[in-house]
């Protein structure tokens, strides 16, 4: 005796609407299709997941470097022409000491206070440094600028570094951080000392190693670029 093959659909009335049942068959591959869909969304989760944790690595990274690498002169305020100074000394004589170590001792025949900007201007500058490898080291220079709070001054015209060795540099200009424990200039410098004139541009001196590096030598140097002053 011949069946008849099942309807594929059956039609339901509920109501005013009408409702279709699909077969058991149909309605797996429709769940299936919907579990696929979800191996794409986890993979684009870990792709993004990978993605930040690379930026975060870059950023700490590059905020790692920026600690220990000199500043710019492009940070330090160009003229203060255009304001009025809130107090001016004269004979200045100011030592930094740290630890129950003295660091440095500035001296200057002329300061200008600038409080708004937390800076102090300074005229006919020497400053003796006391590096933590031993010695002394004497800077001159015209002018300078000393920014209080962050413990860093600059020098500009006829800067000139003079060590107890005999070993002496000049150049246009000239920075420091006591936090960084680092001098440096991107201008032209010139060093004379026993015997010897090196020129080159740029220069970072350590002041915890006693190590001076010139950063485009134009003479020879040793091979890691180093010099003892």
């Amino acid at each position: 005796m011949h069946q008849a093959a099942p309807e594929p659909l059956q039609k339901a009335t509920a109501g005013r609407g009408e409702c279709e049942r699909l077969p058991s068959n149909k309605l797996g591959v429709l769940q299936l299709s919907h579990l696929k869909g979800l191996y794409p969304l986890k993979f684009e989760q870990r792709r993004l997941f990978w993605m930040l944790a690379f930026v975060l690595l870059v950023l700490i990274i590059l905020w790692r470097w920026g600690q220990n690498r000199p500043d710019s002169d492009e940070l330090w305020i160009k003229n203060l022409g255009g304001l009025k100074a809130d107090l001016t000394l004269k004979g200045i004589h100011y030592a930094r000491n740290l630890g129950g170590k003295t660091q440095w001792i500035l001296r200057a025949s002329e300061g200008q206070l600038y409080e708004a900007k937390n800076v102090m201007d300074l005229k006919e500058v020497k400053i003796k440094f006391f590096p933590d490898s031993g010695g002394q080291l004497l800077i001159t220079g015209d002018s300078g600028m000393y920014r209080i709070n962050d413990d860093e001054m600059s020098l500009k015209g006829n800067v000139e570094v003079h060590s107890e060795s005999g070993t002496t540099l000049y150049s246009k200009s000239l920075y420091f951080s006591q936090k960084k424990r680092l001098i440096w200039t991107r201008d032209n410098v010139v060093i004379k000392g026993n015997g010897f004139t090196m020129r080159g541009k740029g220069l970072v001196y350590n002041l915890q190693l006693g190590k001076l590096t010139v950063i485009n030598q134009t003479a020879v140097l040793p091979e890691n670029g180093e010099l003892n002053l």
